[in-house]
């Protein structure tokens, strides 16, 4: 290993020129600075680090060289690689958004400026922020540096011991579910938009799933006519079968055109915004809150699905299918707890209780109670309490029998005087 510090001829900086112990082959690079005191340090700083990494000992090339750009490179290569893998557009600009406020609100410049503790702060100073907001930044902020380690420009996740805030409680609002006779009078009084809200209600599809809905998904003339959900459309990227009940089957029949829209979509006209479906509850008299707060948006109509499965006596495994979601404590969440019918269920609970717990509201005697059982005698009727400890005589006069006298009414000691 041998290096020379030099200046070319017009220049002012210094460059290097070096060999490394795997051969003859002459290295040539720049140095950018005048002074030769500080080229000759630079110089034998990266032939060393040349001869580790030749060794396999030194830090990786891409290591190096993503730890000197600046993090706002490596998050425009970020969100050029999402939007080459066709992530959705609303996903790429909420991605590159967040991560760029938290970029400057936290001061992180290079990627060893991450650290856990200074996250910890920001999301400490944001009370304006919702729990479920502050957990979204946390989530992009982990899918970033994630990224960055697969593409190795890091060798860890500064961000893998920060947890997630807890949001039972803490929710800006809640959905609440319509019931059948609610679904019923949305539809019937909503126009052209009522299918739309009877395919959300009735399918449990979400509105970018509902937009994308082609007529070529449906097949309203097989055996069993269904929806095939495309991969693509859906949010976890998983294909579905959706079975279609017979009113909304006689529904789609109706309203598909002889000659469909040139996208072939089922509704090409869009979907309802929030304030639509607002100003549509409130044409037909359906309270947009209910007493408990809780609102009803287009997204609650997956909820009204989920819950009138559950209201309808659905199995948990079939709702959880047909929800198209991976564990059940999903679909619990989005089932409305007064659509269960716990009143009749309780009733079911109470018919099966052992007759010696149904018997308590009864007044019939129970087992492990005192029983009484009469002895007769020609003097006296002698009760007997019988129980599983003991047996107690309780003697009580009988009233068939006149009493009698065993002593004097004088007693038996002598009169006085």
């Amino acid at each position: 290993m041998a290096f020379r510090v030099f200046k070319q001829k017009g220049s002012n900086v210094y460059r290097v020129r070096y060999t490394l112990s795997n051969g003859p082959r002459q290295y040539d690079k720049p140095l950018y600075t005048h002074i030769k005191e500080v080229a000759e340090a630079k110089a034998a700083q990266l032939v060393r680090e040349e001869e580790m990494q030749l060794l396999g000992l030194g830090v990786p090339k891409t290591l190096a060289h993503a730890a000197q750009l600046p993090i706002a490179q490596h998050l425009a290569d970020y969100v050029a690689d999402l939007e080459a893998r066709a992530r959705s557009k609303s996903h790429i600009l909420h991605a590159k958004y967040r991560l760029q406020r938290l970029f400057k609100d936290c001061r992180w410049h290079l990627l060893r400026d991450v650290t856990a503790d200074r996250f910890l702060s920001w999301r400490g100073d944001c009370p304006t922020l919702s729990v479920k907001t502050r957990n979204e930044y946390l989530a992009h902020a982990l899918a970033f540096f994630n990224w960055l380690m697969r593409q190795e420009r890091a060798t860890n996740n500064p961000l893998k011991s920060v947890f997630k805030l807890s949001g039972k409680g803490q929710e800006t609002f809640k959905r609440r579910h319509l019931s059948f006779a609610e679904v019923v009078l949305l539809v019937e009084s909503s126009g052209r938009r009522g299918l739309v809200y009877f395919v959300a209600t009735c399918t449990g599809l979400r509105r970018n799933e509902i937009k994308q809905l082609l007529w070529t998904d449906i097949d309203l003339d097989a055996a069993k006519p269904h929806m095939k959900i495309r991969a693509e459309t859906t949010k976890a990227k998983r294909g579905a079968v959706i079975p279609l009940i017979p009113p909304l089957l006689a529904a789609l029949r109706a309203s598909k055109p002889a000659k469909p829209h040139f996208s072939g979509r089922v509704f090409p006209r869009g979907i309802p915004s929030a304030k639509t479906l607002a100003k549509d509850l409130k044409a037909c008299g359906i309270a947009y809150e209910d007493v408990r707060g809780y609102r009803v948006d287009f997204h609650a109509l997956r909820h009204t699905f989920a819950s009138l499965l559950a209201s309808a006596g659905v199995s948990e495994l079939a709702r959880v299918k047909l929800a198209r979601h991976t564990e059940w404590k999903q679909t619990d969440r989005y089932t409305d707890e007064t659509s269960l019918p716990l009143f009749s269920e309780i009733e079911k609970f109470s018919a099966a209780l052992p007759s010696l717990i149904a018997s308590l509201n009864s007044g019939k005697p129970r087992p492990k109670q005192g029983k009484a059982v009469q002895v007769t005698s020609p003097i006296l009727s002698v009760e007997t309490f019988v129980s599983d400890q003991k047996k107690t005589p309780l003697v009580i006069a009988d009233q068939r029998c006149p009493l009698i006298e065993m002593v004097p009414k004088g007693g038996l000691e002598p009169p006085c005087g």
